[in-house]
């Protein structure tokens, strides 16, 4: 049942690409791979922002205009968010935390998209 959530059509790679190009964002690798496998949505107790532009998962639909040194993928639906950190435009694989109420970034123990989802998506330690 937990796979079987909304999720998003899976882009193609020509499509990352252009996304990539058109937004100038360097994603990080592993959150490519994932999305041409699965795309975007939720996976199991989390969930994860796509490069769908008419889907509510649209990663640039959950990412503020003023923030340049992170870019959202995912949130805890509690109004926090997890994120590359990202420097010239080139997004880190390392994943952050970003808390709402006391608007702080944390590091995380997560080092890439692939060991959030597997520890937050699927509760595996």
């Amino acid at each position: 049942m937990l796979f079987e959530l909304e999720h998003d059509r899976i882009p193609t790679a020509e499509e990352a690409v252009a996304f990539q190009r058109q937004y100038q964002i360097v994603l990080p690798e592993k959150y490519i791979q994932f999305l041409l496998h699965f795309g975007g949505g939720y996976f199991g107790y989390a969930n994860i922002y796509s490069l769908d532009k008419n889907s509510c998962f649209f990663i640039l639909n959950h990412n503020p205009a003023i923030r340049k040194d992170l870019l959202f993928m995912a949130d805890n639906g509690c109004g926090d968010y997890y994120a590359f950190r990202m420097e010239g435009g080139r997004c880190k694989e390392e994943i952050v935390f970003c808390d709402h109420e006391n608007h702080t970034v944390q590091d995380t123990d997560f080092s890439d998209v692939l060991e959030y989802l597997a520890k937050t998506g699927l509760g595996l330690v």
